[in-house]
């Protein structure tokens, strides 16, 4: 247990190190603020570029939308960071460092490491959404009315979400232990489809006709239940124009539903790191890397 403590505080404190460049604290604050706001604004604008298109606000596209859109971007700044954090770092220590064999052979525990790694990563991530929030109650007046913040099933989102972006990043950082420097580009077009089948910028309700089965594909994501219940947890309920098929559902049915599919993944995640580490070390993996 202390080895596994210890390992997990180091490799905390070196992926906080890599991540801020070893760059003082205030530069980086303003890194952490910079980024994902400037995200945000991007669809701030694309909001308002459509309201005016279509008559103004409010007449085609709903008010509701605006705080709906900053918050589920805001949220999912943790999902980038934690999920696709992971599989990165196991690219940049083999590919980049060149020390993934030797953090192998240490005697540090292999799996525990990257969970240090991630959880440096959900540091990042939850500094940059609570600016990126902060930022939008100060400009905006749709997302100060809309925000009302439920502590104890935010408490209980954060916490299960935690370990759903963790079982999934492992899987996408097992699956990098078997692939070249190119693995990060099944992180990122991965991290594309979530962001569009999530609900992050749109209800699901949008999918319909011929693109009702784009629906289902979403609703099978655990991101899309964490998505949901991290709005109701700090928007409350969903606003009568944005009501989707997880409307209807409270508080208590997302956060079950997000617990089991968080079980399923863990159970997987360890399942396929074990086989994906041991087929690594077997076939030399963990040092080979593209010789530039």
């Amino acid at each position: 247990m202390l080895a596994h403590l210890r390992t997990l505080r180091l490799a905390a404190w070196l992926g906080w190190q890599l991540e801020t460049n070893w760059a003082s604290p205030w530069l980086f604050a303003l890194y952490m603020l910079v980024k994902p706001v400037c995200g945000s604004l991007m669809l701030v604008g694309m909001f308002y570029a459509a309201s005016q298109a279509t008559g103004g606000v409010g007449r085609r596209v709903p008010v509701e939308f605006l705080p709906y859109m900053y918050v589920s971007n805001a949220c999912y700044g943790l999902v980038g960071t934690v999920m696709f954090g992971l599989s990165s770092a196991v690219v940049r220590d083999r590919e980049q460092y060149r020390m993934l064999k030797y953090v192998y052979i240490s005697p540090a525990r292999f799996q525990t490491y990257f969970l240090g790694r991630g959880a440096s990563r959900a540091l990042e991530g939850t500094i940059g959404g609570v600016l990126n929030l902060t930022v939008g109650l100060a400009l905006f007046a749709q997302v100060r009315t809309a925000v009302t913040v439920d502590v104890p099933w935010l408490l209980v989102y954060l916490a299960a979400g935690a370990a759903m972006l963790w079982a999934c990043g492992m899987i996408l950082a097992a699956a990098c232990l078997n692939l070249a420097r190119n693995g990060m580009f099944l992180s990122e077009g991965i991290a594309g489809l979530v962001y569009l089948l999530s609900g992050v910028v749109f209800p699901l309700s949008v999918f319909t006709g011929n693109m009702a089965w784009v629906r289902w594909v979403s609703m099978s994501l655990p991101t899309t239940y964490w998505l949901e219940g991290m709005r109701r947890a700090l928007m409350g309920d969903v606003p009568e124009r944005l009501r989707g098929p997880l409307a209807d559902w409270s508080k208590a049915e997302l956060a079950l539903v997000l617990v089991g599919t968080t079980a399923v993944l863990v159970v997987l995640a360890q399942a396929f790191w074990r086989w994906s580490e041991r087929r690594a070390w077997r076939l030399g993996r963990l040092e080979e890397n593209a010789g530039v």
